[in-house]
């Protein structure tokens, strides 16, 4: 790709070393600079050290999407806590998210951005008066082979507990080791608010309900970083 993107920006004189720096020192030439007697980490594939990490809930964000026929709302809700274990490539854990937390976004500065937040919080939706907190145990995370690190990696399967119910939940994520060993995790995907007893406006228990429909699916988007 190098070696096009110079050819079109004109260059006359480009050159294409087959096999790159590894056939160069596999056929005993000689490098100059710092270690070369070192192999490069090509850094194309996640490989994970054992330990334990702690969730990092200031670095860490997880935003949300709920709709109905006529918007769309979106927002954030703060992870409160939470621990990774790795062992031998294998991904456990459990991290705590404070329902209290819930925010909108869209209607920042409208007068209705307190009301919807209110409404999300009431017994209609995630009642956090009774149920505060939802948890979400990381029962066994491992490697979607070959483990490319800017492909989904890693394959979740865990239990979401959320307003007393408790539910399995899978889903693929990207993770990585940042530059200060701090684990990197992020992900996207769709739950269905229903099989946690979140129901309001949902026509597959509810009839008539005119203006107040709101679909089933809720989308995340996740990234959470934990520190060794």
């Amino acid at each position: 790709m190098a070696l096009e993107k110079m050819d079109r920006a004109g260059y006359e004189h480009v050159s294409f070393l087959k096999g790159g720096l590894e056939a160069w020192r596999g056929a005993g030439y000689d490098l100059e600079g710092d270690s070369t007697d070192q192999q490069d980490d090509p850094q194309t594939k996640v490989s994970l050290p054992d330990g334990q990490y702690t969730v990092d809930s200031g670095a860490s964000q997880v935003e949300w999407a709920g709709r109905n026929p006529n918007t769309r709302h979106i927002g954030t809700v703060d992870i409160a806590e939470g621990v990774i274990d790795i062992k031998g490539g294998t991904i456990t854990g459990r991290v705590g998210i404070d329902m209290n937390t819930i925010h909108n976004i869209n209607l920042e500065g409208d007068e209705l951005q307190p009301v919807l937040e209110a409404h999300l919080r009431s017994d209609d939706f995630f009642f956090t008066k009774m149920f505060p907190k939802a948890t979400f145990t990381i029962k066994e995370a491992n490697r979607i082979e070959p483990g490319w690190l800017t492909a989904p990696n890693y394959h979740v399967k865990g239990e979401l507990k959320l307003r007393g119910f408790s539910a399995d939940l899978e889903f693929d994520a990207t993770v990585a080791l940042i530059d200060n060993g701090s684990l990197a995790m992020e992900t996207h995907f769709d739950i269905d608010r229903t099989c946690w007893n979140v129901i309001y406006g949902s026509t597959r228990f509810f009839e008539h309900l005119g203006m107040h429909k709101v679909f089933d699916l809720l989308s995340f988007q996740i990234r959470m970083i934990a520190v060794r």
